[in-house]
């Protein structure tokens, strides 16, 4: 069935960034669950979460993250500093008249959610976050670190693909605007395996944008999705946002922000959705972010990284026997 997404709003934050959102009320004394996605991902991309929780009530706040979809498209890079971009969910949240909310994030909707609790802890009821356990602020980005490490334990570069996206002078935008149709295949492919020789490694994902290679995609993500992911990201200045958030965290422009907040906690009940495999990163994901999150429940799905949209059954289900213990 193809996807009827409820119609885009704009909301203009106090730094005149406009947030693309999609907001349903609730139709029952039930929270709203707000949807903060990944890379490279927008708001359609939570179709089944919107259709499910919806029709049993919650109230839906779905966004298209900065440098996403309809949303601004700044390219100054510390416009995508992690503290202002959450502010700015927060200002969308008072014009929507909401105050608790609960917190999906997948991939780093997951990083910039984790961030929120800590800056806003008082608007949240719950957190979920899908796919990735994000670290304790304070924690600095040395991807070269991450790479060498993993390269020794896995044969490849975990990371391989952030100093290329993130790159100073650009050139992974031209390249992902000039071949969507590659990214987009490799990023949603059928089998896992393919990130372990394209996505992962160092210079390989360069390598198959570059040339405009293709490999089958997941049948999970269908043709209409396939759609709407070409029309966001397929046109100039569309990798805007994804290219300066990455460029963002290789020059730890996030740290100064998070100075005195090394301590910080998640008091609230959390849930994390993780893929059961690779098994060792699956336990990684899970301890970190177990360091910081007190009430944490785990569920680990046969999945890859699109938890959400590979597993939408067995996702919504964890995510809605959390909220029943509320």
């Amino acid at each position: 069935m193809a996807f009827s997404m409820p119609m885009r709003q704009g909301f203009v934050t106090s730094r005149q960034h406009t947030i693309s959102h999609v907001h349903i009320p609730p139709t029952d004394a039930l929270p709203a669950l707000l949807f903060l996605h990944g890379f490279p991902s927008h708001i359609p991309d939570w179709k089944h979460q919107i259709r499910h929780f919806s029709s049993l009530g919650y109230g839906i706040v779905a966004v298209d993250l900065l440098g996403y979809g309809d949303s601004s498209k700044p390219t100054d890079v510390d416009s995508y500093r992690i503290r202002p971009m959450g502010d700015e969910i927060v200002e969308l949240l008072d014009h929507l008249g909401l105050g608790q909310v609960v917190g999906v994030g997948h991939d780093v909707g997951s990083t910039l959610l984790s961030r929120l609790a800590a800056y806003h802890p008082e608007r949240w009821a719950a957190l979920v976050f899908l796919a990735v356990g994000p670290p304790k602020l304070g924690t600095p980005f040395d991807v070269d670190a991450i790479n060498s490490m993993t390269k020794q334990a896995l044969g490849f570069e975990l990371l391989g693909y952030i100093p290329w996206l993130g790159s100073a002078d650009n050139n992974a935008q031209a390249a992902l605007e000039k071949n969507p149709g590659a990214a987009m295949s490799l990023m949603f492919a059928a089998d896992r395996a393919s990130w372990d020789e394209w996505f992962h490694p160092l210079h390989r994902m360069e390598q198959f944008v570059r040339e405009d290679r293709r490999v089958p995609v997941g049948e999970w993500y269908a043709e209409d999705l396939q759609r709407l992911h070409l029309a966001a990201f397929g046109a100039r200045g569309r990798y805007t946002g994804a290219t300066r958030w990455y460029r963002m965290w290789l020059e730890n422009r996030f740290a100064p922000d998070e100075d005195g907040y090394g301590d910080a906690k998640i008091t609230q009940p959390a849930l994390f959705v993780v893929p059961r495999e690779p098994e060792a990163g699956a336990d990684q994901q899970t301890q970190m972010l177990a360091a910081w999150a007190l009430d944490l429940t785990v569920v680990k799905v046969d999945s890859g990284h699109w938890v959400q949209l590979e597993r939408a059954g067995e996702t919504n289900e964890a995510i809605e026997q959390f909220l029943k213990k509320l």
